[in-house]
């Protein structure tokens, strides 16, 4: 692992903390403010909208930890910073609606559209994280196609309001769908750890048999993304074969 990646990983490493501290920070602002509406029994408008604040950059963050997990891993290109960007404008927008109430709904909606992209990243971000074998890896591209066919779909009833039955029909259909491939493709990551971990590979390839970064024994197949499930560290083992006597080295993904 090389100095540019190195200082790339302590980088990533300064964002999440950084965003695990506001996350953190809001939880606790938010329990604080819902314990005094029970305790106070005097909860007015002012305190509503600061507690909608508060939730909503708790919000934020969870959408930008979500994106954060796919793109420090190289995973889905621009995608994962698009969602984290379209999250925080979302929920933005949505704050300046309850605090400035301005005329016409275009604010709300503008803010729901975004929040409808973000959330569609987000979960892509995450189910990306799946590492399938050859045979599966199609889920993954119709579970991509059917979050960009319900976000399209939402986006377009946000603005376009509309009431025909079929609209809906098609709406639940995609939607059930989704969930469907959604709960599906981590499953088969892994049936799919197992399954590639049994193939041999070409000519004797090298496996991994321990953690380079805790030490603790992992068994997958080289050039196959592994994680370790003691220290969550992600990582991938390419042997370098120009080489004969040089030993495996590992690229970290986390």
């Amino acid at each position: 692992m090389n100095q540019t990646a190195a200082g790339g990983s302590c980088q990533t490493s300064g964002v999440r903390r950084l965003a695990l501290r506001v996350f953190f920070a809001s939880v606790a602002l938010n329990a604080a403010l819902a314990i005094y509406a029970l305790l106070a029994g005097d909860f007015g408008e002012t305190e509503g909208k600061i507690l909608f604040t508060s939730l909503s950059v708790t919000g934020a963050v969870i959408l930008a930890l979500a994106c954060e997990a796919a793109r420090e891993r190289g995973r889905l290109g621009p995608l994962p910073r698009i969602g984290a960007a379209a999250g925080a404008g979302g929920f933005a927008l949505l704050v300046a609606d309850i605090w400035t109430e301005p005329g016409g709904n275009w604010l709300g909606q503008l803010a729901g559209s975004l929040l409808t992209v973000a959330g569609a990243v987000a979960l892509l971000s995450l189910l990306a994280l799946a590492t399938l074998a050859p045979r599966f890896r199609w889920t993954f591209t119709v579970t991509a196609a059917l979050a960009a066919l319900f976000g399209s779909l939402l986006v377009s009833g946000i603005w376009g309001e509309w009431e025909s039955e079929w609209y809906w029909r098609w709406f639940g259909v995609v939607a059930v769908a989704l969930a469907a491939f959604a709960i599906v493709v981590p499953a088969l990551h892994r049936l799919s750890r197992r399954e590639l971990a049994a193939q041999p590979g070409a000519e004797g390839a090298a496996r991994v048999s321990f953690c380079p970064f805790c030490g603790r024994p992992v068994s997958a197949p080289s050039g196959v993304e592994a994680t370790c499930e003691s220290c969550g560290a992600a990582f991938t083992v390419t042997p370098r074969r120009e080489l004969a006597s040089a030993p495996p080295t590992a690229s970290a993904a986390s």
